[in-house]
């Protein structure tokens, strides 16, 4: 009910200052997901909010203000118009919303006082556990393949052991939560891949919120800090690149540091040409409409020939399926997108020109929804595995990081949910009775805890 009345809100207020419904819309929708974000995260873990802001940002607000610029302006432009495109996306992401809501569950507001408690049961383990994932992460580009992927998917138990420790006992385990982010970040700068270390800090806010409940004011600060970390992260995104990829420099922190002194000022930050570069990077929708306006000339729609060849190379290993395509794989994006890039740079579909591939409007519609329902069906999967353990909820990041990213490959979202549930399946079936709270045996240490207090 209150999204409503901040959507009805935000909605009067765009009317006065935007010419066209189609923004307001997109303005409305956006904002206020992003309202019921800031002001609802205390009392519910807002992953499902944060799933749905993340591409209305990308297919809604972010189009809807490249369509009001100068095109000279925008790098990459929209090349169907606006009233086609919305057409579309409006329809795509509505049903991509209803399919998140479609099943109920009680999945994000667990009780973190029993998330607490099995930690504390479990303190050691939870260590090693956290100190083996970043030890896989380390290791993990060694591995060749399926193998290296199999270990990186494993390695991210670090991100479970090191939240669930920040949130039995911030002051003493404050410190590994930050480790283990730090080495999402340098990894992100090394590659000059920046996409999951932005994503794991935003999770880590999104939880430090729910778990710690901080006022109004901290929340404030919060925001602003990570608006400015996310715009100088962009600012030196480039440089860093041209500089590792084709300057000569060596990839490492010192080229970091230069690159980043270099940047850190408000001039480079909040600069026209990176608020810009920032609009045209959360802009997945340029993408789309290219794919639209590729599909529309040559009519070779592909039914679910493609979704096909994401689910051979997702689910089946390279010795049944030899021939089946490789992950980051840009043959697909460089068919049907109107764009041809090199295997250096990271593109993706995304879900609804891949829907367009297939079916035409209807397979936006569709894909849209699906996706949606894909997602709440892992919900409630992992609902499922909190009736064993609340422990289990953190479960929920390693398994949808991916998928939550507008940006990401539909052959990458599928393998990668695939083979969480598997891995994850496995660590909560082989882990279930040191996590239970029922186990006598635990009460025996919850007790014997209680009593050393």
């Amino acid at each position: 009910m209150k999204f409503i009345l901040y959507f009805i809100f935000i909605s009067l207020f765009g009317i006065l200052i935007f010419p066209e419904f189609y923004i307001v819309l997109a303005f409305s929708i956006t904002l206020s997901i992003g309202l019921q974000i800031f002001l609802k995260s205390n009392e519910s873990f807002m992953f499902r909010e944060w799933a749905l802001f993340l591409y209305a940002s990308n297919y809604l607000l972010s189009p809807a203000i490249t369509y009001q610029l100068n095109p000279d302006l925008v790098k990459y432009g929209m090349k169907i118009t606006s009233d086609e495109y919305f057409s579309l996306a409006f329809p795509g992401y509505i049903l991509f919303a209803l399919g998140i809501f479609l099943i109920p569950n009680n999945l994000f507001k667990p009780e973190f006082r029993k998330v607490s408690q099995v930690t504390l049961i479990n303190e050691r383990f939870l260590i090693q556990l956290t100190i083996t994932g970043i030890f896989l992460r380390l290791i993990s580009n060694v591995f060749p393949g399926e193998l290296g992927y199999f270990v990186y998917l494993v390695s991210m138990v670090r991100f479970v052991g090191a939240f669930s420790l920040f949130a039995s006992n911030t002051s003493k385990y404050g410190w590994i939560a930050l480790i283990v982010l730090l080495v999402e970040l340098y990894y992100g700068f090394l590659e000059g891949m920046y996409h999951d270390a932005i994503m794991w800090v935003i999770f880590f806010a999104l939880f430090y919120v729910y778990t710690l409940k901080p006022n109004l004011r901290t929340k404030l600060l919060g925001l602003g800090s990570l608006m400015i970390f996310v715009l100088f992260i962009q600012a030196i995104k480039t440089s860093y690149r041209e500089q590792v990829w084709s300057g000569g420099k060596e990839a490492g922190i010192e080229t970091i540091t230069n690159v980043g002194a270099s940047k850190a000022n408000s001039e480079e930050i909040l600069g026209d040409d990176n608020l810009l570069s920032t609009l045209n990077r959360g802009n997945q929708a340029w993408i789309f409409a290219s794919t639209v306006n590729r599909m529309d000339r040559y009519k070779d729609f592909q039914g679910l020939t493609i979704v096909s060849k994401y689910t051979e190379a997702a689910l089946l290993p390279r010795f049944l399926a030899p021939n089946k395509i490789n992950s980051g794989d840009k043959e697909i994006f460089n068919q049907f997108s109107g764009h041809i890039i090199n295997e250096n740079t990271s593109m993706g579909l995304g879900i609804f020109a891949d829907g367009y591939i297939a079916y035409g409007a209807w397979g936006v519609y569709t894909f849209g929804f699906f996706l949606g329902l894909i997602f709440s069906l892992t919900f409630k999967l992992v609902e499922r595995w909190t009736k064993i353990s609340p422990f289990y909820v953190l479960l929920l990041l390693p398994m949808l990081n991916y998928a939550v990213r507008p940006d990401c490959e539909l052959q990458t979202t599928i393998n990668h949910l695939a083979k969480s549930i598997v891995v994850f399946g496995a660590l909560v079936y082989f882990t279930r009775n040191r996590f239970t709270l029922e186990s006598a045996e635990n009460q025996r240490k919850l007790l014997h805890l209680s009593l050393m207090k």
